[in-house]
Parts: structure tokens; sequence; C-alpha cells
């Protein structure tokens, strides 16, 4: 996903922030890469082009942008990864992670809708299913381990 068709400085005015050069810098590497990046990968990317932005500049800007909804973390294979955040009206997306292969399988948010609507109304909980990351197996190393 890309932010390029987002107006990110006015959305962040809207927050009360600004759109600082760094932040900037960070988000423009985090698109290029791709999404379902580690803190790791994308302070490889930013500081290989910025030598000045040092990894606690990447960790608070990561912070800050996953606090105001603008980025998406997720933890996966027992990393956190981040990936532009949907925008308003886009379909939200989880993830299915093979235990086994590493794999992850995106599944729009909308599959999970008859979970939340279950939780309602056996318990009274209105779930809040955004961003979701299931572990198991996934069909090919199901099938190759037999069940």
């Amino acid at each position: 996903m890309s932010h390029t068709t987002l107006d990110l400085a006015a959305a962040l005015h809207d927050r009360g922030a600004r759109l600082t050069p760094q932040r900037q810098i960070i988000l423009d590497a985090l698109c290029a890469l791709g999404g379902h990046v580690t803190v790791a990968e994308l302070y490889e990317r930013v500081h290989a082009d910025f030598p000045a932005i040092d990894r606690s500049t990447v960790y608070r800007a990561l912070a800050f942008f996953v606090e105001l909804g603008l980025v998406a973390a997720a933890d996966i294979g027992g990393a956190t990864v981040y990936e532009i955040a949907p925008r308003q009206g886009e379909c939200d997306h989880h993830h299915l992670v093979c235990r086994d292969c590493g794999g992850v399988l995106h599944v729009p948010g909308p599959a999970f809708d008859a979970l939340a609507a279950q939780l309602a109304a056996d318990h009274g909980f209105a779930a809040e299913l955004s961003n979701l990351t299931i572990h198991g197996r996934c069909r090919e190393c199901a099938a190759t381990a037999g069940t």
C-alpha cells in the first residue's frame, strides 16, 4: 500500500502534528519496501541514504504513526512488522501466518465479521477485530504433515 495518494501533511495537521522531513523519509522508505517491514529493515533503508537519522528516530516515528492510525503494526513470525494502514473506507486485512514455512496470507477484514457478531451475541462483547494475526499451518504444510 502506498501513502502517495494521501495528503499526509494534512492528516498530521488535523491531528495537531506536522510532517517533518524525517517523518517523510521514513514513510517513503516504508512504502518503498512494500509493507510488512521490521524496524531493522526500515532503519537500514533509511540510514543508507540518510545517515543522520538514527534508529531511535525510526522507532519514535513508527510509534507516532501507529498511534495516529497512519501505520499498522502486526506481530508476524515473532517480529513486529509495519505497513501503511488502510484508509477509511478501505478494507482492513488480517494475517494468517504459517508456523512451518513462515508464509503470510492476507485475509480481508469482513471475513471475521461473523466472529465479531458471535462474540457480541454470546458474550455482549464488542470486539474490535482489526489487524489480527493468527498462527497455524498453511494448506501446503498441513498436507505435507498429513493433518
